[in-house]
């Protein structure tokens, strides 16, 4: 199960993903990204310009992106609505169904798929039992869902300082792929 949480990819943000590459050189077709914390921060129901601008970029390359969050629904779809693209909204992330049903949406196969988000117990995990391209971001904000705050948060931070003094990963500085 441990292998099983470790990302492929390691950064900061999304901003330090070269799309270009990202297609290029990891044949990548398309996305599936987080929401809170990852695109927006937690609890907030505005979208800043940095990200929508990504979004658009994203978009322009041709890459198609899915939002797969365990957020509440209404705030998905405000999201999803607001930026144009597709959504799935699940309260069972990391299991297979969430990620499925949005290579389904992006008519995209595992091995044409990223995941990128900012928790390793669900999106890292669920990408991973998938075999997808595994994308690990900081969260945007210290500021969680309860749950995820006490339980996973603590957690994961003592597995991150573990893996990163022991070389199990790496987080990446600059842009990604080089």
């Amino acid at each position: 199960m441990c292998q099983a949480l470790i990302p492929d990819v390691y950064i900061r943000s999304v901003y330090q993903i070269d799309i270009e590459k990202l297609q290029k050189d990891k044949k990548i077709k398309g996305i599936i990204v987080d929401l809170d914390n990852t695109l927006v921060p937690w609890g907030k129901k505005h979208l800043d310009d940095k990200i929508i601008s990504w979004i658009n970029r994203v978009k322009k390359s041709e890459l198609k992106i899915c939002i797969v969050s365990n957020s509440n629904s209404a705030h998905v779809s405000e999201m999803g609505n607001l930026l144009d693209i597709p959504f799935y909204s699940s309260r069972y992330k990391p299991l297979k169904g969430p990620f499925l049903e949005a290579m389904k949406i992006m008519n995209t196969s595992n091995k044409e798929t990223a995941v990128i988000g900012d928790q390793i117990f669900t999106d890292v995990l669920g990408g991973n039992w998938l075999d997808m391209l595994t994308i690990l971001v900081y969260p945007l904000k210290k500021k969680d869902a309860l749950g995820t705050r006490l339980i996973y948060r603590v957690l994961e931070k003592t597995i991150m300082s573990f893996w990163l003094k022991n070389g199990k990963i790496e987080l990446i500085e600059g842009k990604w792929p080089q």
